[in-house]
């Protein structure tokens, strides 16, 4: 009895995807530990491939079989990228709305396409998202993932009548479960833990540093020896240490306490005894401190890094309760005009007028005149500049990025410092 041919196509599709895997993995034996542990499962409700959570691998049959297992190859190592820069964690750590998640898979998408294109992958007649499809909403070549994502965040802001490409390789990219993902225990296919990938990795960025010292650097992708060296010979992370540094600076301001009169005390009734009473003063917590952000303007901090750094502290700021905004205080030897960021999606039209001497002293004395006062300022700075003796008053916390390792040697003392390794 012959077999339907809704199976006849089912079979070969799924026999092509097997030989893609193949073929992917003969072409970065690297990404063998990864590829091999992708199940594949068959689902008619998504366009192309896609990849979930627990690295499940789904694919639509009758695209498969429109592309050549050569084609599907590079479409695999792309799903496996995802994996591998794990999109899905750094879209969650963003909190954005999960809407936004679609931007995020087209930054994601243009990266990973970019290291494929260095690596001569075919993509047959399949369009790519590539950076170029991306520059009519501002994005250019070698932004990161985050920076293109904001970027089009932007773009959007500015202009709502329009809607975006839409993209979406699966959960493994972020957001939530879709529909036609299958359970976390599926009996055949179940899903891969979380400590497990992690495991993974790890094997995978082996794999990759052994390539690279067995057949030379230049045979293998930059952005994959990149991520390996930092994956297991890692620097200090200056987001980490940065958001860790401001959140204990913020405790300390908002466990501050006092006693005022300004209001009754709850038990200020309890106090009448006769004609006399003892009046009780209240207990006051400080409302969510201004913060300041100081960028040195004297020409040693690129506009990238001032867009990456003002991203950071914004989300640090605003996921830990702040919401009014920053104050951004332009200044060299002098200070440039004061202006309030709102939105990350507002980082581009700060303006940061200067060139000239170096004094983040000058920034610093500025801040103590906004009101309300800046009860925590940051400085962006390479650093060669002079140090006030002390801090102005109502400022509790001083924290200095700066862009220069030798620097942060001569920052006073009491001042937080943290080196922004821009080398990651």
């Amino acid at each position: 009895m012959t077999p339907p041919v809704a199976t006849v196509v089912s079979n070969e599709a799924r026999l092509r995807v097997m030989a893609a895997r193949i073929i992917a993995q003969s072409r970065w034996p690297y990404l063998s530990t990864l590829l091999f542990m992708l199940k594949v499962v068959e689902s008619v409700e998504l366009p192309t491939l896609a990849v979930d959570q627990g690295w499940r691998m789904y694919y639509n049959p009758e695209f498969v079989m429109q592309q050549s297992p050569e084609v599907l190859a590079t479409m695999v190592l792309h799903e496996g990228m995802h994996c591998v820069l794990q999109h899905g964690a750094r879209f969650g750590a963003l909190k954005q709305q999960s809407q936004q998640h679609s931007l995020w898979n087209l930054a994601g998408d243009a990266n990973i396409n970019e290291v494929l294109d260095q690596a001569h992958m075919p993509w047959g007649e399949f369009p790519p998202v590539r950076f170029e499809t991306l520059g009519k909403y501002g994005v250019v070549t070698a932004m990161t993932t985050e920076q293109s994502f904001f970027q089009m965040i932007k773009y959007f802001e500015e202009h709502p009548e329009e809607s975006d490409e839409g993209s979406d390789c699966g959960a493994v990219s972020g957001g939530q479960s879709r529909s036609y993902e299958i359970p976390k225990n599926d009996g055949e296919s179940p899903a891969i833990g979380s400590d497990q990938q992690d495991v993974i990795r790890d094997r995978v960025a082996q794999e990759i540093l052994k390539h690279a010292l067995e057949k030379g650097i230049g045979t293998l992708p930059g952005g994959l020896l990149r991520w390996a060296q930092e994956l297991l010979q890692p620097k200090i992370d200056w987001q980490r240490e940065l958001a860790g540094t401001f959140r204990t600076s913020l405790a300390t301001v908002l466990g501050r306490r006092d006693y005022v009169f300004t209001r009754p005390s709850r038990r200020q009734s309890a106090m009448r005894t006769g004609n006399t009473e003892i009046i009780l003063p209240s207990m006051r917590k400080p409302a969510p401190p201004t913060v300041a952000v100081i960028i040195d303007t004297s020409g040693s901090i690129s506009s990238e890094q001032v867009t990456e750094f003002l991203s950071e502290v914004d989300g640090i700021a605003k996921s830990n309760g702040i919401s009014q905004g920053l104050f951004i205080i332009p200044c060299d030897a002098e200070v440039g005009p004061i202006q309030k960021l709102k939105s990350r999606g507002s980082i581009s039209e700060i303006k940061l007028s200067g060139g000239g001497g170096t004094d983040m002293g000058a920034g610093i004395h500025a801040a103590a005149e906004i009101r309300p006062t800046p009860r925590i300022v940051i400085v962006l700075t390479d650093g060669y500049t002079p140090w006030p003796q002390a801090l102005p008053k109502k400022i509790d916390t001083l924290i200095i990025c700066s862009t220069v390792e030798e620097t942060t040697k001569a920052t006073p003392g009491y001042a937080r410092t943290i080196f922004l390794d821009n080398s990651r």
